[in-house]
């Protein structure tokens, strides 16, 4: 009995198939859980990469973006590197970045960035793999591709004497000097010059021109006659006494909102003088005789409202100022960049400040209708990236009064850039960005003036207090221009 127990026991063991699916699943499992892990830790490596892909990029547009020695592009990047690693929910170790800044022809070209790290598995590790290892390159080049055309807007008044001057040269020459590198095609890069004060000077060279309105310069004789009683003697001779006068201290005068002082004079002592009756002979006639000139030195005035404020209608043509001077003359788009720094270091201050004639002038030298003719035709073939430079550093002080600028309604003038700055906007034919820079101006209205000219163009406004922060807005500006764009 006990042994038929036994020999049922054995037959039913030996048929049941439980033990071996448990322990073939067993076995099995260690395989699919690793194939698992490394399909669950493959996807972490990519976002994993994708994280440092990111940051790199970020990095070397960043190097290449700033200005600087190639120790602080460096250390630029490697900031932009590090802070977009610490936003990432990643777990990564072994982070190696290597920031390498780019020079070409002796300045900065763009920056690159070589950039690796591990990323620890999870469930792959029963398959002994304990670290996924990720590697990316970046690198990053301002070129410039598309023709463009920048005009510079430059208030050259008195109050620019001294240092302001000086640093508007350097800030100007330094941002030619970037720019000029990075066209592929010389050809394709065009720099204007208009400097402004009071008038701009167009050049005598366009007094025939169809769109001016210049009288010929002109030298004519006068001659005034009059009768005149002859002094023949002097009778009733004595001497009087002239009491001392005492020092009147000077007054204040403004030049383009500079004062300096003017006028007074000093103390004066007493005096004896001898005064006498004058004795008259018979009338004679005397004649005077003078020249009068008339002469043009190339300064434009402006045409009657609302004309002065846009670009067209040279039908009524724009009047020349006679007798009188006006700064440097204004440089049409060229790509002669020799020639352009030249006529930056011949700036001059000169005259008081009329921001409408600088911004006017700067709007048809970017476009191509008369009466300036040097600015390309942006079609859709043939797309022209175009850039308006204005910088001032003080408020309006003069105005018109058609055609000449003798006002001293600043809020008029003001009014005029404001209108003037929206017409620019509203040209979507030419498209034209606007930069604007307030360089040491405390004046409010002008700031925002100058603010709101820029942003409705797309543009940036710079207040720039100081010389440092001048140069800067233009080593900004000129990056900004420059495309600036990732090649790997």
């Amino acid at each position: 009995m006990v042994r038929q127990k036994f020999a049922a026991l054995t037959r039913r063991f030996a048929q049941d198939r439980r033990g071996h699916v448990a322990m073939i699943f067993a076995l099995s499992s260690v395989g699919l859980i690793g194939v698992t892990g490394l399909a669950v830790d493959y996807a972490r490596g990519s976002q994993a990469k994708s994280s440092l892909f990111f940051a790199a990029d970020s990095a070397a547009l960043a190097g290449a973006r700033l200005v600087g020695t190639a120790a602080e592009r460096e250390e630029a990047a490697k900031q932009v590197f590090e802070a977009n690693l610490n936003q990432s929910e990643h777990d990564l170790t072994k982070v190696a970045m290597k920031p390498e800044n780019i020079v070409k022809d002796g300045r900065n070209y763009g920056f690159r960035v070589t950039a690796s790290a591990d990323i620890p598995t999870t469930m792959s590790r029963i398959l002994g793999h304990q670290d996924l290892s990720v590697s990316t390159f970046a690198e990053a080049i301002g070129v410039l591709t598309t023709p463009t055309e920048v005009v510079l807007a430059l208030d050259t008044t008195f109050s620019m004497t001294g240092w302001k001057i000086a640093t508007l040269k350097d800030a100007a020459t330094k941002l030619m000097d970037d720019l000029k590198p990075l066209a592929l095609d010389p050809d394709k890069l065009k720099f204007g010059i208009v400097p402004f004060g009071q008038y701009v000077n167009i050049g005598v060279s366009n007094r025939n021109q169809p769109w001016a309105n210049v009288p010929p310069d002109s030298s004519t004789p006068n001659t005034s006659c009059k009768m005149e009683k002859q002094v023949i003697g002097w009778t009733n001779c004595k001497q009087v006494w002239v009491p001392p006068q005492p020092a009147k201290p000077p007054g204040t005068c403004f030049n383009d909102g500079v004062p300096f002082s003017c006028g007074g004079s000093p103390a004066k002592a007493g005096f004896f003088q001898n005064q006498c009756h004058p004795v008259y002979g018979p009338d004679k006639e005397v004649c005077k005789t003078w020249t009068t000139t008339a002469k043009w030195n190339g300064c434009a005035g402006s045409r009657n409202y609302p004309l002065n404020t846009q670009d067209g209608s040279y039908g009524t043509r724009i009047p020349g100022i006679m007798n009188i001077t006006c700064g440097t003359e204004i440089l049409d788009l060229t790509t002669d960049a020799t020639l352009a720094k030249a006529r930056i270091q011949a700036l001059t201050p000169n005259g008081e400040t009329y921001i409408p004639a600088g911004l006017i002038w700067a709007w048809r030298m970017l476009s191509p209708q008369a009466p300036l003719s040097n600015a390309a035709t942006r079609t859709s073939a043939e797309p022209v990236r175009k850039f308006l430079i204005l910088m001032t550093d003080g408020l309006n002080t003069k105005s018109p009064n058609y055609p000449t600028h003798n006002g001293s309604n600043g809020a008029l003038s003001n009014q005029l850039v404001k209108e003037i700055c929206k017409n620019i906007s509203n040209d979507k034919a030419n498209a034209i960005t606007i930069y604007s820079v307030a360089f040491d101006v405390n004046d409010v209205p002008t700031k925002e003036l100058l603010k709101t000219c820029a942003l409705d163009t797309g543009g940036q406004f710079f207040d720039a207090k100081n010389s440092a922060d001048f140069l800067a807005a233009f080593s900004k500006i000129g990056m900004n221009i420059s495309e600036l764009r990732l090649t790997k």
